[in-house]
C-alpha cells in the first residue's frame, strides 16, 4: 500500500490555506465519501481534493463536530473558470449542495465522457486501469467513512480517487476532442452540475417498493403502517431503514399479517429484531387491521397519449439506426445518448418539435444536424 502524500485537514482554521491552493490551481479534482449505508441520515464524511497536484483530505466530520463549516472553500469550489474533475459526480454534487450549500463549478465528469465515448466499463477503477495501467484495490467501496481513526488502507483508497483522476480526464478530453463530441460532453457535464439531493422520507414511498404490486389491497394498510413505523425506529437507532427491516420482509409481513412471534420468524425476521421490536410490530399490525388508516395516494403516472407513443417509436427507431450508421462511418462506438439524450427524447415525445431551442440537453450542434429530422419525427 503506497500512500500518496497528502495534507489532512480536520480544523476549520486550516481551510483558508486549502482555499489558497485551490485559487492558485489551474484545475482541481474532487471526490467525497459519505456514510449512507450505515446511518439514517447520511452526511459527507471526507472530501478529497487535488489542487493542481497538491493533495488534501478534508475531515468534514471533525470540522462539523467542532462547530465549523466549509465557508472558506465555497468561492473556490464554485468557480466556473477552470475545470473541476469528477468521476460519476452526481452524488458528490448533490451531497455538497445538501450539506453545505456549495454548487460545484467547472464540472468535467470523466464517467460521462467514457460513457459518451462508448466505453463498456465506465467505473473509476476501469478507467484508471485502461488509461494509467494501474489496478486499484477497491476493497473499501462499502467502508463506513464515519469511522475514526480511518483504516490506513481506506484512506489510501480515498486519496487514490483524486490521484489518478486528473490524468484520466486529460486523456479523455483529448479523446472527446478527437471524436468531436465536446458540446455533447459539455451538456452532460452541465446536467451533473445541476444535480440535487432527492432523499428524505415519503410516507407513500411504499408504493415504489419492488414487488408491491403483488400485495393485496386488503394488506396495504398494514404495509403503510409498518413503513412509517420502520422509518421511526430507524431514525431513533440512526440506521438505514432497510438495515432495520428490509423491503422483502416488510412485504412478507404485510401479506400474512402475523399475530405471534413464530409467524414473524417465518416471515424472515431476525431474532435480534424480534427481541428489540417484535412486540411493538405485532401491535402495529393489530391496530392497522382493526383500524385501517387512509392510504397515501398511489403515485399517478401521466397517461401516455397515442400520438406520444407514435413519436417515441419513431424517435427510438431513428436514434438506433443513426447510432449504427455513425458508428460505421466514424469507426468508433457512437452511443444512443450521443445522437439524442434520453431527456431530449422524452420532451420531444410529449411536446413535439415546434421549438427545438427549449428541448433539454439537445444543444445547438444536434439541433443543426438533426433539426429537420426531429421536426419530421416528432410532428
Amino acid at each position: 500500500m503506497n500512500q500518496a502524500p497528502h495534507e489532512w485537514i480536520d480544523r476549520a482554521d486550516l481551510l483558508p490555506a486549502v482555499a489558497d491552493a485551490l485559487r492558485a490551481a489551474l484545475w482541481i479534482a474532487l471526490d467525497s465519501e459519505s456514510n449512507s449505508m450505515f446511518v439514517y441520515r447520511e452526511e459527507v464524511c471526507l472530501i478529497q481534493l487535488n489542487a493542481g497536484g497538491r493533495l488534501f483530505v478534508v475531515d468534514t466530520l471533525a470540522i462539523k463536530r467542532a462547530g465549523g463549516g466549509l465557508e472558506a472553500l465555497k468561492t473556490e469550489l464554485e468557480r466556473s473558470d477552470r475545470p473541476c474533475w469528477l468521476h460519476g459526480g452526481e452524488y458528490d454534487v448533490g451531497c455538497l449542495k445538501r450539506d453545505y450549500g456549495i454548487t460545484i463549478g467547472g464540472v468535467w465528469d470523466s464517467q460521462q465522457a467514457a460513457s459518451l465515448l462508448g466505453w463498456e466499463r465506465t467505473g473509476y477503477g476501469a478507467a484508471v486501469e485502461k488509461l494509467c495501467g494501474v489496478v486499484l484495490d477497491k476493497g473499501h467501496a462499502q467502508y463506513d467513512w464515519a469511522t475514526r481513526p480511518l483504516d490506513p488502507a481506506a484512506l489510501c483508497y480515498a486519496v487514490d480517487d483524486v490521484v489518478y483522476l486528473p490524468k484520466i480526464c486529460e486523456l479523455l478530453r483529448a479523446e472527446v476532442t478527437a471524436a468531436d463530441i465536446e458540446e455533447e460532453i459539455a451538456i452532460a457535464n452541465q446536467a451533473v452540475s445541476t444535480t440535487t439531493w432527492t432523499g428524505g422520507f415519503d410516507p407513500g414511498g411504499f408504493w415504489r417498493i419492488k414487488g408491491v404490486r403483488d400485495v393485496p389491497m386488503t394488506a396495504m394498510p398494514v404495509l403503510a403502517a409498518m413503513y412509517v413505523w420502520r422509518d421511526g425506529i430507524a431514525q431513533a437507532a440512526n440506521k438505514p431503514p432497510g438495515r432495520m427491516l428490509n423491503n422483502e420482509s416488510l412485504l412478507a409481513v404485510a401479506r400474512h399479517a402475523p399475530n405471534n412471534f413464530q409467524l414473524l420468524k417465518r416471515a424472515g425476521l431476525k431474532g435480534w429484531f424480534l427481541s428489540a421490536h417484535g412486540e411493538e410490530l405485532l401491535t402495529i399490525i393489530k391496530e392497522a387491521l382493526a383500524n385501517p388508516q387512509p392510504l397515501p395516494p398511489r403515485p399517478k403516472f401521466r397517461e401516455v397519449l397515442p400520438i406520444e407513443e407514435e413519436r417515441e417509436d419513431r424517435l427510438k427507431e431513428w436514434r438506433r439506426a443513426e447510432a449504427e450508421i455513425r458508428t460505421k462511418i466514424e469507426n468508433r462506438p457512437v452511443p444512443l445518448q450521443v445522437v439524442l439524450p434520453a431527456k431530449a427524447l422524452e420532451y420531444l415525445k410529449q411536446h413535439g418539435a415546434a421549438d427545438l431551442s427549449v428541448v433539454p440537453q439537445l444543444g445547438a450542434k444536434r439541433m443543426a444536424r438533426y433539426g429537420d429530422k426531429l421536426r419530421e419525427l416528432a410532428k
